[in-house]
């Protein structure tokens, strides 16, 4: 299979990788942008820009990058996954519609974005529990999945999809938050720096309460009801160590339950390109590891936007503007100017991954309340929905001596389904770290290899490719 060359190739077209596509595109350099979905402009921005979130400069600044990728020299391949990265920045992608494709390049930025992390409760596997952002993505394309919704998990998040259903005409009944009221109040130095950010989730906030939405905070998704499909959620209180406060049990109807439990980076590709990794929780947990140029540990590969800590679109914009003048100058093409905004560009990163620090702890937790949070779980559980795996078999396969989540995984062949574990992978890794008592950073990031979606053999094979 022959490959095409490039001078650059971009995996991923959210906010990090249009914004270093358009700054090599300003300097004439010849780019590949791989987008999976059809769109470019990733979660968030796909569909509503600047209209979701008039208080942020963020979406207004993507939507202008996003439509002057349009007029530029960049080549856009949408509807296009990289299922492998091989040795001398060969890429192996899939289409669609069907077919693999073989693509070089000369250098690549991997900009692949975050997806949701989730926690597991009785009933979470039902028809009509459904992820924040997908409520997100389905509202800001005009679709409002349910008329009364129940909003929970922990995070700032909630907030933004509980807002999101408000503005499209839906009611949020209640909005169930992990984390206490305490931890949501930003602290000066950001109130200073991050103003913006910080109107826009006041604004939601009030559209939330307003439209009569309840707001609970240190309370639990503790079961979804209903036989075919949601009927009703049950929440409960709990204290500052994670334990149920019986008494506190109350039922909510819902026709729809949007859950979320924040964020983690998909390190997948860069992992498979032999970049370093990193544990940070503040900033997400698993990231790919990079210098303040965004250098990874692999030379010609860079890294930006979510995979490098989970901080929202300003943080991805930047980075990928800084990413496209840190290639432009390992490529000889930039100036003295360009060179003095790599390095304004740095101070104000620095500021934004503080933000990302305040953003990412409200959905973690301490080792003892992770710890009696698992342990109320029961044992007939479903934690990986592919293959059927229970909790209870997780249990038996740590006491018959499988100690990390590998082991697990082949005792149990939890993570091991179609979705090749993408939902359930981070699940294991941060039950077994409650159960043995470790920090959620206790095990190395699960292991991965090619493909790194589903395909059909017969395209790996060379048929229809």
């Amino acid at each position: 299979m022959a490959a095409e060359r490039w001078e650059v190739a971009i995996v991923g077209g959210g906010p990090a990788g249009a914004a270093c596509a358009a700054t090599l595109a300003q300097a004439g350099i010849r780019a590949l942008l791989i987008e999976e979905h059809e769109r470019l402009g990733g979660p968030t921005l796909r569909g509503e820009t600047a209209a979701a979130s008039p208080f942020s400069p963020a979406y207004r600044r993507a939507s202008r990058i996003l439509r002057s990728l349009g007029a530029s020299a960049v080549f856009i391949l949408g509807r296009r996954a990289v299922i492998g990265v091989e040795p001398g920045f060969r890429l192996l992608t899939a289409a669609e519609e069907g077919g693999v494709q073989e693509i070089a390049c000369r250098r690549l930025l991997i900009a692949t974005g975050a997806r949701e992390r989730f926690f597991p409760f009785p009933g979470w596997t039902l028809p009509g529990v459904i992820a924040t952002g997908a409520v997100q993505i389905l509202t800001k394309q005009g679709v409002l999945p349910a008329s009364e919704f129940v909003v929970g998990g922990a995070g700032l998040f909630l907030v933004a999809a509980a807002a999101d259903i408000v503005r499209r005409g839906g009611r949020v009944r209640a909005l169930v938050d992990e984390g206490r009221l305490a931890d949501r109040l930003p602290p000066p130095r950001l109130l200073l720096t991050q103003g913006a950010k910080m109107i826009d989730g006041l604004a939601r906030t009030l559209r939330l309460l307003l439209s009569g939405g309840r707001i609970a905070h240190r309370t639990r998704l503790l079961e979804a009801r209903g036989t075919e499909r949601l009927r009703e959620v049950v929440t409960a209180r709990v204290d500052e160590n994670g334990r149920l406060l019986v008494g506190s049990e109350r039922i909510v109807p819902a026709a729809m339950l949007a859950i979320g439990f924040g964020f983690a980076a998909n390190i997948e590709p860069a992992q498979l390109a032999g970049c370093p990794l990193v544990f940070e929780e503040e900033l997400g947990g698993w990231l790919v590891q990079t210098d303040d140029a965004l250098k990874t540990g692999v030379d010609g590969i860079y890294a930006a936007g979510e995979v490098t800590g989970i901080g929202g679109a300003e943080k991805s914009l930047l980075e990928g503007r800084l990413a496209g003048l840190a290639l432009l100058e390992e490529m000889g093409r930039l100036d003295r100017s360009g060179r003095s905004e790599i390095r304004r560009l740095q101070r104000r990163r620095r500021r934004l991954l503080a933000f990302a620090r305040w953003f990412n702890r409200q959905t973690r937790f301490s080792e003892t309340y992770r710890a009696n949070w698992v342990g109320a779980l029961p044992e007939d559980l479903t934690i990986c929905r592919c293959e059927q795996v229970r909790l209870g078999e997780i249990r038996r396969a740590l006491a018959s001596g499988c100690r990390t989540p590998a082991g697990i995984k082949k005792a149990t062949r939890c993570g091991m389904g179609l979705c090749q574990g993408n939902t359930c992978k981070g699940i294991l890794q941060e039950i077994v770290s409650a159960l043995e008592a470790l920090p959620p950073g206790g095990f190395p990031p699960p292991s991965v290899r090619m493909p790194l979606r589903p395909v059909d053999l017969g395209l790996l094979g060379g048929e229809g490719g």
